[in-house]
């Protein structure tokens, strides 16, 4: 589910102080992100099995703060959960990484438009046990750009059981 309201439903706190709902969370519902929209721009969703799809910010229409928001992606076995959403503008690069610790470089503008309701398409392939934890954005300008020019680019990152960079 995701939701969009104004930031004026916001109310101004002190830094000690709880906060206030932003959306109404079903029993084992976690938020995934969060962000300022801007004009034209596209809402990012990846699952944890490794679907994506960019969809309009303007497809998810403004509700009261606290709502029960709207579908954001279709969520199936095949999909998943949904594990990361980011605002993007379509010209800017992504990192999708995995719990295995497998990392894709991708295009923006590679990965399909889409409306809410769908399921998206394929971004990375992963092991049968293997989940996609995360996307970052990163930038363009990187010395080593895939010189075939398909925007993937795939590297095995490895890790100690705790999460962190092993050291040589």
């Amino acid at each position: 589910m995701a939701i969009r309201f104004r930031e004026d439903d916001v109310r101004d706190m002190g830094r000690t102080a709880r906060g206030v709902r932003g959306i109404n969370l079903d029993e084992g519902d976690d938020v995934i992100g969060v962000d300022i929209p801007a004009q034209n721009t596209y809402m990012l969703t990846i699952s944890e099995n490794g679907y994506g799809k960019c969809t309009p910010i303007d497809e998810y229409r403004v509700q009261s703060r606290g709502g029960k928001g709207t579908i954001n992606l279709k969520t199936v076995a095949k999909i998943g959960n949904v594990s990361g959403v980011l605002q993007v503008q379509g010209e800017e690069n992504i990192m999708l990484i995995s719990n295995a610790g497998k990392v894709i470089r991708l295009k923006v503008q590679e990965v399909p438009v889409n409306h809410r309701v769908t399921q998206g398409v394929k971004l990375i392939d992963l092991e049968p046990e293997e989940k996609l934890v995360g996307v970052a954005r990163t930038t363009s300008e990187d010395k080593d750009d895939d010189t075939e020019g398909n925007g993937a680019d795939e590297t095995d990152v490895t890790t100690e059981e705790n999460g962190t960079p092993e050291e040589d």
